[in-house]
């Protein structure tokens, strides 16, 4: 099973390493057209869909909430994110590549990316079902990004969520748990569904 896992992990992180080397030019957020945008929330980035980055090479790339391992977790693929989802969807774009964050970003270099999986049992049953819950890609200036399906409402956070959220700094995504280990010498976190 742990290795079977392993592999799992392995076969998820191949594609998106694929980013290590390369800079992100431009970045385009999507969310819920409420009539304003309302992904901006200080501390982290929340959004309804998910997000694309453009690379220095023009190849583009995106991350969104999808359903391969689980009902919610990341989603990660090469080309138009219109083709999960359409503006008919009631979807806005964004560019936040001026935001504070993104400044410090664009440009640089893309230096390591990590996965970390959770899994979800039910009652009774010992079957962990794991799936990508955060993705944290670091960059070669020192700074970190940390996507996850992932949504606070109310002051209420829930994983395991048809949302992406984006968090800046190492401190904010550990306030939030974000970014834990657990395979092996890996730490999971655990949700209990009744």
């Amino acid at each position: 099973m742990k290795k079977t896992l392993e592999i799992e992990i392995n076969n998820y992180e191949k594609p998106i390493k694929k980013l290590i080397g390369k800079s992100i030019v431009d970045v385009n957020y999507y969310e819920i057209d409420y009539g304003e945008p309302l992904w901006n929330e200080n501390e982290y980035h929340s959004l309804d869909y998910g997000f694309e980055i453009i690379m220095s090479d023009k190849t583009v790339y995106y991350f969104v909430w999808g359903s391969e391992f689980t009902q919610y977790d990341i989603k990660f693929k090469e080309g138009n994110i219109l083709t999960v989802f359409s503006e008919e969807n009631n979807a806005k774009k964004y560019n936040p590549k001026n935001n504070i964050y993104w400044k410090e970003l664009i440009g640089q270099k893309i230096s390591g990316i990590e996965s970390y999986w959770s899994y979800w049992n039910l009652i009774d049953d010992d079957k962990k079902n794991y799936y990508p819950q955060d993705l944290r890609i670091e960059f070669e200036n020192g700074q970190a990004i940390w996507i996850s399906a992932f949504e606070i409402r109310d002051n209420t956070s829930f994983g395991m969520q048809d949302h992406i959220t984006i968090f800046f700094d190492k401190e904010t995504a550990k306030k939030y748990h974000i970014g834990i280990k657990t395979c092996g010498n890996k730490v999971y976190q655990s949700l209990l569904l009744r």
